[in-house]
């Protein structure tokens, strides 16, 4: 999704705009085998890189680990996002700054620590006034230096699994239909600051039209949603909702959003 409606708006060039490296949390030998290697995405200023949803246009930043034999790697995490605005008033979602895009790893019980190598083949697409393809290959000994300062960072964390926060819905895709308006409704344990909401990619299912609205406790997210392909069995839509605090802190959280009213 995206890359098209950006037609005449990307183009090549020897300098990408963002650098990347391996990063990791230490596993070794005699400590927990399951660990966290990760790709940390450093931008130009001005300049920002796509979530996994890039939204109205864009392109979702890949990253593809090669490990050692035996070693396994998880899903990609992915931080909380942002919103940009594009020229034609398109909404994107990505990272400005820096981001850490991470997985799981666990090493098998044969290993004894001596060094294996990984690689990760990294592609992006960084924009500001005009879009820039970009990629890497990148590759390191295993077990890699510790970096837990770029996983601290404000940039890097990921949505937590419980937000503060109880959730009804209603409207929604009734028995048969392919399209509808959905509205979440947020009954938030405090009053929150600014609150964004972050539809996950889904293969079967396209969201459009998202609306935002906090009063007090209450903040009512809508959305028109649209099976589309082979999303007749797509119940719910992956989401990421984001809170701000009052210091200007601010925190997301995984919101699996059903597509039908609770009652259906």
């Amino acid at each position: 999704m995206g890359l098209v409606l950006l037609a005449g708006w990307v183009r090549a060039a020897e300098e990408s705009h963002v650098r990347a490296r391996l990063v990791a949390d230490q596993v070794g030998p005699g400590l927990s085998r399951t660990g966290v290697v990760g790709v940390h995405f450093v931008m130009e200023t001005g300049w920002h890189i796509y979530w996994k949803n890039p939204g109205d246009a864009g392109l979702a930043t890949a990253v593809d680990f090669a490990m050692p034999d035996g070693f396994e790697v998880g899903e990609l995490r992915w931080p909380a996002p942002i919103a940009f605005t594009q020229p034609g008033d398109l909404v994107a979602y990505g990272y400005e700054g820096s981001v850490v895009l991470s997985a799981e790893v666990t090493a098998p019980v044969t290993w004894s620590g001596e060094p294996r190598t990984l690689t990760a083949s990294v592609s992006w697409l960084a924009c500001k006034e005009v879009c820039v393809l970009g990629s890497a290959e990148l590759k390191s000994e295993w077990p890699l230096a510790p970096s837990p300062d770029v996983f601290d960072d404000s940039g890097s964390r990921l949505p937590g699994p419980n937000g503060p926060f109880e959730l009804s819905v209603t409207g929604g895709l009734g028995p048969g239909d392919r399209r509808g308006r959905v509205s979440l409704w947020l009954e938030w344990n405090e009053p929150p600051g600014e609150v964004q909401f972050f539809p996950g990619a889904d293969n079967g299912l396209k969201i459009t039209d998202a609306r935002t609205q906090t009063r007090g406790r209450l903040t009512r997210i809508d959305f028109s949603a649209s099976l589309i392909g082979g999303g007749e069995a797509v119940n719910h839509v992956p989401s990421v909702v984001t809170a701000t605090d009052a210091g200007g802190g601010r925190t997301g959280w995984l919101l699996n959003a059903p597509l039908r009213a609770m009652n259906q």
